[in-house]
């Protein structure tokens, strides 16, 4: 397990990409004529350290190291004409609306990320053409719900099905923060059901081999203060302090 280290930088957004790069030796197609098979991967990296120094507050960590972490997303579905909007949290009530057939991608699928390098989580036809954008929704995660696993997708040796680490969650961190000279472990569980809108050109041609689209956010941007840059604490279990947080989040996907 590689170990990021979230130091005391003034971390930004990391610019939200398409890939396309060829084709994938694990992965056959046979997708109808106008459509053009896709794989979807998707990496989390953390800024570079610019000595930014300890902001003081009771919101405030000296540093946050992410060991691991685990996403859950629903869908996603590549738009033509995406409106502005970036991110809709979603009431319970709207929930169960999803036709299978309105999404090119319909989970969940649940991502283990351990560190920067891109995980392969979804495989798709999709229609050849430029998208303008693409919609995507985390999604909390029931126990037995059935779901798409990384791990078992990409042959990973560490697979697990652990209901109980992450049922209920959309997003789970598992990490140490420092505080007062002490590393203190910690899991961060974000229950919320957000939908986001991503603006952006997407280009998928028809070709006989598999796309690569490949997705890159931030994690470090999760404890991090949208307004002042100062790191959160995810063992402050204030509402205050959780909001904040949540913020954080939404901003880093959206």
């Amino acid at each position: 397990m590689k170990k990021q280290l979230i130091s005391l930088a003034v971390i930004g957004l990391v610019a939200f990409g398409a890939m396309i790069s060829g084709c994938s030796k694990d992965t056959a197609t046979n997708a109808p004529s106008g459509m053009s098979n896709v794989n979807m991967n998707i990496s989390f990296s953390r800024s570079a350290s610019s000595g930014l120094g300890k902001t003081y507050g009771t919101e405030a960590a000296d540093s946050i190291r992410i060991d691991s972490a685990v996403v859950v997303l629903a869908r996603i579905k590549f738009e033509s004409h995406l409106d502005s909007a970036h991110y809709n949290p979603i009431d319970d009530d709207m929930m169960h609306h999803d036709s299978d057939t309105d999404f090119s991608f319909k989970g969940p699928f649940v991502i283990h990320v351990r560190d920067t390098i891109g995980i392969n989580f979804a495989n798709a036809d999709l229609p050849a053409g430029t998208y303008d954008g693409i919609k995507f929704k985390i999604h909390r995660l029931m126990s037995g719900e059935q779901r798409e696993d990384s791990d078992i997708r990409n042959h990973h040796r560490w697979f697990w099905n652990n209901d109980s680490a992450i049922a209920g969650s959309g997003i789970t961190v598992w990490g140490s923060i420092m505080k007062n000279g002490v590393w203190t472990p910690f899991k961060y569980d974000f229950n919320g059901e957000v939908e986001f809108k991503i603006k952006g050109t997407f280009v998928v041609p028809e070709t006989g081999s598999p796309v690569n689209i490949a997705l890159n956010f931030n994690i470090g941007a999760f404890f991090r203060n949208t307004k002042t840059g100062a790191l959160l604490d995810p063992t402050d279990m204030s509402m205050y302090n959780r909001n904040l947080i949540r913020q954080a989040i939404y901003a880093a996907f959206g």
